[in-house]
This record gives C-alpha cells, sequence and structure tokens, in this order.
C-alpha cells in the first residue's frame, strides 16, 4: 500500500523507477493524507522530489524520561503509573541505552527469557512487556519511530480462574499472627473485598460510621468509578477501634510508626509464612470475600457490584461454589406433585391384557 496509518498518523511507501520513497504525514484526515501523497508522487516524477532527512530515533531512557512518563503522569491513575515505573526499572538495564529502532522482537524475546529464568513470575514479565508496548505505541503516534516491535512477541498466557479462600480455621490463624497495625486491615479486606491499593487510599472521611458504608473513591478504583460497600457488625467494630487509637491522620491505616502505608507486602507474607497457610497472597483475601458470599448464597450480580466489577463474567469464576445453593434450589422440586408415570407404572401398563370372551 503506498498510503497507510499508524496510529493516529498516516505514512506514505512507493516506488518510481525503482527508487523507493517513504515519509510521514502526520495526524491529519485520509482526504488530506491522500493529497499530499499524489504531490509527493508528482515530485518523484518531475525530479523535485527532496528525501527527507532522516534523524535516528531516541534512546529508549529519553524517550521515556523526557516524553512518555510527563504524558502518562497526567492521563493516568497513580497506582498505574507506580507500576510503569516499576517496569521500567526493570528493563531499563537491558533496552535504556538502546535507540528505540534498535530494539527488536528477538532483543524482547531473549529478554522474557533472561527473566523467566531468573525466576521472575509470568505475570510481572507480562506488566513488562505491556508497558514497553505502550512506550512504543506511542512513539510511533508521535513520529519518534516507525514500528512497534513488542507487537511481534507473543505474551504468556495468564491463568486468571484461581479462587483461593481462606477456611474459617486458616483465618483465625493468619489474624493471630498479624500484628496490631495489620489486623485491621486484613480484617476490612476480608469484609469488603478492597485491593491492597484501595485500602491504603482510605481516608477516615471515606468512612461513614452512621450510614455503615464504606467508599472507594474514583481516583483510586481499579475500573475508575467510585465504590460503596456497606460494613456489617464486625467491620464496624474494627474500624471504630481503629479510630479510637489512631493519632489525628487523615488515612485510615498506618504504621507502627504512625505514616501512612504505602506497602505492607512484607508484614502481611510474614503473617501468612508464621500462620502456616500455604499458597495464599493478599489478593487472596478478596477472593475469599467474594467465595465467601456466593457459599453464602449471594446472588452473582449483587457480588459483581460489591467487588467493582464491570463485566459479570470475572464473577463467574465464583459460580461453581454455589453447589449447594443449587441444589437445595433443586430440592424445592421435591415439593411438586408427582403427575407423571413411574416406571412401575410404565410395567404395569405394558403386560398383555387377556380378552375375556
Amino acid at each position: 500500500m503506498s498510503l497507510y496509518q499508524r496510529g493516529k498518523s498516516w505514512y506514505y511507501d512507493f516506488e518510481y523507477r525503482g527508487e523507493r520513497y517513504t515519509g510521514c504525514i502526520g495526524p491529519v484526515s485520509r482526504t488530506v493524507a491522500k493529497e499530499i501523497l499524489a504531490k509527493k508522487k508528482a515530485e518523484a516524477v518531475e525530479g523535485r522530489y527532496e528525501m527527507p532527512s532522516k534523524r535516528p530515533s531516541p534512546r529508549l531512557d529519553e524517550f521515556v524520561v523526557k516524553d512518555y512518563f510527563p504524558y502518562y503522569r497526567a492521563n493516568r491513575r497513580l497506582q498505574s503509573v507506580q507500576r510503569h515505573v516499576t517496569a521500567y526499572r526493570a528493563m531499563q538495564s537491558t533496552f535504556g541505552h538502546l535507540r528505540l529502532s534498535e530494539i527488536s522482537p528477538l532483543a524482547i524475546e531473549r529478554y522474557k527469557r533472561q527473566r523467566k529464568e531468573a525466576g521472575v513470575s509470568e505475570v510481572t514479565i507480562n506488566r513488562e512487556l505491556a508497558f514497553l508496548k505502550n512506550v512504543f505505541t506511542k512513539a510511533v503516534e508521535w513520529g519518534k519511530t516507525v514500528e512497534n516491535p513488542v507487537k511481534k512477541v507473543r505474551f504468556y498466557r495468564e491463568d486468571n480462574s484461581r479462587t483461593r479462600f481462606l477456611t474459617d480455621e486458616e483465618e483465625e490463624r493468619l489474624l493471630a499472627h498479624c500484628k496490631p497495625q495489620l489486623q485491621p486491615l486484613v480484617i476490612t479486606a476480608l469484609h469488603t473485598g478492597f485491593r491492597a491499593s484501595e485500602l491504603c487510599s482510605l481516608t477516615w472521611n471515606d468512612i461513614d460510621f452512621r450510614r455503615r458504608t464504606v467508599t472507594v473513591r474514583a481516583g483510586y478504583a481499579k475500573n475508575g468509578e467510585s465504590r460503596t460497600v456497606p460494613m456489617n457488625g464486625v467491620l464496624t467494630t474494627t474500624l471504630k477501634a481503629v479510630k479510637l487509637d489512631s493519632a489525628d491522620g487523615e488515612r485510615v491505616f498506618c504504621s507502627r510508626q504512625g505514616t501512612p502505608y504505602r506497602s505492607f507486602r512484607t508484614a502481611f507474607e510474614r503473617a501468612v509464612r508464621l500462620a502456616g497457610v500455604a499458597d495464599f497472597t493478599f489478593h487472596d483475601l478478596r477472593h475469599t470475600f467474594a467465595s465467601r458470599l456466593v457459599m453464602a448464597g449471594v446472588d452473582l450480580p449483587t457480588v459483581k457490584e460489591l467487588l467493582g466489577h464491570k463485566d459479570v463474567s470475572m464473577t463467574m469464576r465464583y459460580a461453581h461454589l454455589s453447589n449447594n445453593h443449587k441444589q437445595a434450589a433443586v430440592k424445592k422440586l421435591e415439593k411438586v406433585p408427582a403427575i407423571f408415570t413411574t416406571p412401575q407404572q410404565i410395567q404395569q401398563d405394558d403386560t398383555p391384557q387377556v380378552l375375556e370372551n
């Protein structure tokens, strides 16, 4: 094709008398792009075409720091920015010094293999690749390079169906090994289903003891929409105790030093290890919240709203846990009168009858 679009920019690529002519037109309409292409072809035929000077693409570290991160910070939530910063730090030593045009699909495949051999999880590697792919998407859109090599790299397949949840006995052991600052945070996760980042964002203005609700503000919710969850008796008692023991700080959950939690991963992993709870992460507290609701007979649309899922398909992973509820529903059919012929009746009806003369 002599005219094609990548991102929002149009490009031309044609040949005349064995000479190839390529260039970027920019983010214009298709009609304008066609007009410019016609002019470029006429210039080539008339010998007036001037080959554009080829400026080398910027180095990855230069582009990310000067262009990409300023754009991303202005348009994305803080948690998203932090994830991209973490991904960039992991990739910087491998790709930071290279120009965008020098980063090939093969180099990215080698990076994947090296990270896997180093023991990094496939999910983490996928997040790093997603960051790099987004960087190249913007670089192509802004005319800094011509193609996105990450599009030719296959991501690892992720299994999102994991539904590990605590048993009552495991919960008792885990809470017993949580330090005083961590225990109410874990209890809140178990009774709200909030993510770790959402819990860290909670302020006392988000807690309404009169209406007995707790709210995640839109800026901290993963789907960008605020979410309010009712507080049960356990959660209300827990948060009131935290309120009495806390200083005049704005945040609900703070470290032992009284500073807002940025991360409690180390403290939680220590409690899990001491409690002897195998194969359990903090995010599994969210799975525990959802699983217990489903097993208690709560319908999936309600669970979806409480979890903040935009699509019920995400919530359907818990559907198989409602077997007892389904059995109870089917059991209700036993009360329906038997109006169908039983097998014994069928056998009797099929017995040949002797007609008397």
